[in-house]
C-alpha cells in the first residue's frame, strides 16, 4: 500500500536525522554502536515520529520548504521518540521479557549481538533520546521552555507511569489489580500505558513545537490516546490471526478479553473516535487523518 507523499518524504527525513544522531558503527565501542544502529535501521513506518510531525502541522501548518522537513524543529522530538521506541523493542525481545528471536524480519538484537550488548544498546538509545532533546539546535529553534516541556513529556510517557509501567503489568501474573477491577478495565489500563502514552506524548510534543494552545493540546492528546489504544488492539488481533494465539493463563490481550469480533469492534470504535477528534482541527489535521487511515487500512 502506498503512503501519502508527505509521509514518504518524512520517513526519509527522519531516517537521515536518526543516522546523523546515532554514533557511527566504526567508533568505539564498535559492538555497542553497531547494535544500536542494527536496532534502529531499517525502521518500518516510523508512526510515532509521524504523529509528532503531523501534530505540529495540525496547529502550525505544514512546513513548506520544498520536499524536505529536515529543518523542521519537530524533527528533534521525532528522533527522540523513535529512539525510545527502538530501545523498548530491544528490551521487549530479551529472554527475561518476551524472549523473541526475530524483530522486523531479522534476528532480534540479543540474537545478533548477545544479551549483554543488547541490554546496553537499549540503555544507550534511551539516553540518546534525551540528548537529542537537549540539542542546542532544538533549544535555539523552539526556546528553552518548550524544549523542557518536551523532555518532561517524554520522560513521563516512557517511565513507570507510562510505557515501562505498562510493560510491568504485561509481564505480571494476573490478577495484578485490586479486587473488583475486571479484565476489560485492566486491559485498557495496561495498553494505554504500554502503547498509548507514547502516542499521546508524540502528539503533545508536536503540539508544543507548533505552539498549540491548551485546547489544541487537549484534542491532540485525546486523539492520540484513541489511536494508540487502537494500534495496540490491532497488534493483538494480528497476533491472534497470524499465529493462532489463544488465551494464555495469566496473560490478557484484547482477543482474550473480548474475542476476535469484540476486539475488532473496539478497534473500529477507537478509530472512529480518533477521526471525530481529528475533525475538530479542520483541514490542518489532514496529516493526522492520514495516519489514522493508515492504521485502519493496514488492519
Amino acid at each position: 500500500m502506498s503512503l501519502p507523499q508527505w509521509y514518504s518524504v518524512f520517513i526519509e527525513a527522519v531516517d537521515a536525522a536518526l543516522d546523523k544522531v546515532l554514533p557511527d558503527g566504526e567508533i568505539e565501542p564498535r559492538q555497542l554502536h553497531a547494535a544500536m544502529r542494527y536496532s534502529v535501521f531499517p525502521g518500518g513506518k516510523r508512526i510515532r515520529p509521524a504523529v509528532v510531525c503531523a501534530s505540529r502541522s495540525a496547529v502550525a501548518g505544514p512546513k513548506r520548504s520544498g520536499n524536505s522537513r529536515s529543518d523542521d524543529p519537530a524533527m528533534w522530538p521525532s528522533v527522540a521518540i523513535e529512539l525510545i521506541h527502538c530501545y523498548s523493542l530491544i528490551h521487549d525481545d530479551l529472554p527475561c521479557m518476551d524472549n523473541d528471536d526475530f524483530r522486523r524480519g531479522k534476528p532480534s538484537c540479543h540474537k545478533a549481538y548477545g544479551e549483554a550488548t543488547a541490554l546496553l544498546a537499549g540503555d544507550a538509545l534511551l539516553t540518546l533520546a534525551f540528548e537529542a532533546l537537549a540539542s542546542p539546535s532544538f533549544l535555539d529553534a523552539v526556546g528553552p521552555e518548550p524544549a523542557c516541556s518536551c523532555v518532561a513529556a517524554l520522560a513521563s510517557a516512557a517511565g513507570s507511569r507510562g510505557m515501562i509501567g505498562g510493560q510491568q503489568l504485561d509481564i505480571s501474573p494476573w490478577p495484578w489489580l485490586e479486587p473488583g477491577i475486571g479484565e476489560p478495565e485492566a486491559l485498557c489500563l495496561m495498553e494505554a500505558l504500554k502503547t498509548g502514552k507514547l502516542f499521546q506524548c508524540a502528539a503533545v510534543m508536536g503540539g508544543i513545537v507548533g505552539g498549540a494552545c491548551e485546547e489544541e493540546l487537549g484534542i491532540l492528546s485525546e486523539l492520540a490516546s484513541d489511536l494508540g489504544l487502537a494500534f495496540q488492539i490491532r497488534d493483538d488481533l494480528e497476533d491472534a490471526v497470524s499465529e493462532g494465539e489463544g488465551a494464555q493463563p495469566g496473560i490478557i490481550t484484547a482477543v482474550s478479553v473480548w474475542g476476535v469480533e469484540g476486539a475488532q469492534q473496539h478497534f473500529v470504535t477507537l478509530i472512529d473516535a480518533a477521526r471525530t477528534k481529528c475533525r475538530l482541527l479542520g483541514n490542518a489535521g489532514s496529516e493526522l487523518m492520514d495516519i489514522i487511515d493508515l492504521v485502519n487500512r493496514e488492519w
